[in-house]
């Protein structure tokens, strides 16, 4: 589908200017968490910090074997399974997980070198939560650096992608101009696709879905949501993940909120009480395949939207 009136007045949105909308939040824990670990032989004054999430299993691999009988965990009744092997843990953090709840697992190792033993703080967030991190003792094997280095110039050259695209569109002009100038088009255009009547919205979500478009241009991905918000206070998107069939993470840019989802009792009964999210994902044309789960949280993490059976044209 060619550029039809709501891609249009997405693309429009997308590229003018809003004074109103919020100052992004500064990155959490969980947003610079890493999936590779490396113990000193000095334990840190504080644990590394391992995000979970409700429904993502989590896998922690040792590069050498774990002391049997040496893990222990705080709160261990409430998770669905907590599985030890001879060098990883395997745990399914509990449906009703709250964000911000932390539990500490501790694990001690078969051999005689330092440390003897690791504490690991487990955080829990709406969809940020890790699904395996490896932890190494220091003398590390070649290949993990490799590994390491490899991963590091990936997230580099993501932030260079990131960073250009950022420049490019401070300069480019406003309306359709700006979409030609950037590139979006591309020769099939934008595609959009109506998601009402096949996403899922999870209990418990803070808000209301009323309207839901997927977006499809070069190299882009976008998802528009038209929330209504049943609280007393007001609600802004502090973040957002996109989580693929397999469990892969898809991280956005800077999300578009053009000001924050008042309550609906506190709108006129003239007005409408829906306001939109936009959230945007670099994603090549053979990327982004499939069906997605898509969540939101608030700066504190307690408010949290989340749609299932996300999918793009």
């Amino acid at each position: 589908m060619l550029l039809a009136s709501p891609v249009g007045l997405l693309a429009l949105a997308l590229l003018a200017p809003s004074p109103q909308a919020a100052e992004p939040s500064p990155p959490d824990a969980c947003e610079t968490a890493s999936p590779q670990l490396v113990l000193k032989a000095e334990p840190p004054e504080t644990p590394p910090v391992v995000c979970i999430s409700p429904d993502v299993p989590l896998t922690l691999r040792f590069d050498t074997a774990l002391q049997p009988g040496s893990v222990r965990m705080e709160e261990r009744e409430r998770f669905a399974d907590v599985s030890v092997g001879q060098r990883g843990v395997t745990l399914t953090p509990p449906e009703k997980l709250k964000a911000g709840e932390r539990f500490l697992l501790e694990v001690c190792f078969a051999d005689d070198a330092a440390p003897a033993c690791a504490s690991f703080l487990l955080l829990a967030h709406p969809a940020l939560g890790l699904s395996q991190v490896k932890v190494f003792r220091e003398p590390r094997p070649v290949a993990s650096f490799q590994e390491g280095e490899k991963a590091a110039r990936a997230e580099a050259q993501q932030c260079q992608q990131e960073v250009r695209q950022l420049r490019d569109e401070r300069g480019a002009p406003e309306g359709l101009r700006g979409v030609l100038a950037s590139g979006l088009m591309g020769e099939r255009g934008i595609a959009s696709k109506d998601l009402r009547g096949s996403y899922t919205e999870a209990p418990g979500n803070a808000l209301r879905v009323h309207i839901a478009h997927s977006y499809r241009a070069e190299d882009r991905v976008a998802v528009e949501v038209w929330l209504e918000n049943p609280s007393t206070l007001p609600w802004t998107a502090a973040g957002a993940v996109l989580r693929g069939p397999k469990g892969e993470v898809l991280k956005p840019l800077p999300l578009w909120q053009p000001e924050p989802v008042p309550p609906a009792d506190a709108v006129a009964e003239e007005q409408k009480p829906l306001l939109r999210v936009v959230v945007e994902v670099a994603a090549s044309e053979a990327e982004a395949r499939g069906t997605y789960t898509l969540t939101l949280w608030d700066a504190e993490h307690k408010r949290t939207v989340t749609l299932g059976n996300i999918t793009f044209p």
